[in-house]
């Protein structure tokens, strides 16, 4: 188990003022069974009065609207985390799974996704029996395997089916893959945005349902989710746990960039923060 501190922080800047505009950030790590969430602070430029909502997915998010015009917007997010309290998310519905076992949006396979976990199926001739856990670590191993990480060769909109054929990708490709491969062999899985120890971008991963209980597989790592990751939401795709989305009048052009740290807390710096040595 560790304490992490997450730093995030998103600024967009515009060629022209905008003068309208409304937003939607889902960016707000929530508590559950395996990490417990403290100390959030928000701070927004300009500042507006959000309100608080919360999606058909269970994610918490900030909504809103800004009448001054500004050529600048930053929406900063820091806090605390706990994370690795449990190896698991329990399922909080009877339909919950339903609703990600099947493929949807950037998730639908087409014909080479559906000839791979063929190939899958038959390298492997008790894999229809595996439970959700083994056949997710054998679809991730392979998946890792089979795919080359980089940047710039696929975008926010390839689908799962585009990036497999690229053969290359980042997070999100590994991950809309995978869920994609999961569901083929009948496992309910879902997308999950978050942050991981480092320093860069926000990252994305895998869940799993299996008996009752959501487990993190991070494809792109190869590795299961444990307590270096931060978990900020989740959804049948990546469209669905977007960070940021909203509608302006006017901005021109703009550029947008994304600062995310995550460092552990040190036992010291736990016991200072919470005014023990003083």
């Amino acid at each position: 188990m560790k304490k992490l501190h997450f730093d995030y922080c998103m600024e967009i800047r515009y060629s022209d003022d905008v003068s309208w505009c409304c937003y939607t950030i889902k960016c707000i790590p929530k508590d559950n069974d395996r990490q417990k969430i403290s100390n959030i602070k928000i701070d927004m430029i300009p500042e507006t009065k959000a309100e608080w909502a919360m999606d058909s997915h269970g994610n918490r998010y900030i909504f809103g609207s800004n009448e001054i015009p500004h050529s600048y917007f930053k929406y900063h997010i820091t806090g605390d985390a706990e994370c690795g309290c449990a190896s698991y998310e329990s399922v909080t519905t009877e339909t919950e799974e339903m609703i990600y076992r099947h493929s949807h949006g950037l998730t639908v396979p087409g014909e080479k996704l559906r000839e791979y976990m063929q190939s899958i199926r038959a390298a492997t001739s008790s894999f229809d029996e595996m439970k959700p856990l083994e056949k997710a670590k054998q679809i991730m191993e392979k998946i890792h395997g089979y795919l080359v990480y980089e940047k710039g060769c696929t975008g926010v909109d390839t689908g799962a089916e585009e990036a497999f054929s690229i053969g290359h990708g980042v997070c999100q490709d590994y991950s809309h893959i995978m869920i994609s491969l999961l569901n083929l062999s009948g496992c309910a899985a879902r997308y999950v945005t978050g942050l991981i120890i480092g320093e860069g971008e926000s990252h994305a991963w895998v869940e799993v349902a299996d008996d009752g209980k959501w487990y993190g597989f991070d494809p792109t790592n190869n590795i299961l989710v444990q307590d270096s990751h931060i978990k900020i939401g989740c959804g049948r795709d990546a469209t669905e746990c977007q960070i940021n989305r909203g509608i302006m009048h006017g901005g021109g052009q703009q550029s947008q960039d994304i600062y995310v740290n995550v460092s552990e807390i040190s036992h010291a710096q736990s016991i200072i923060s919470r005014g023990a040595l003083f």
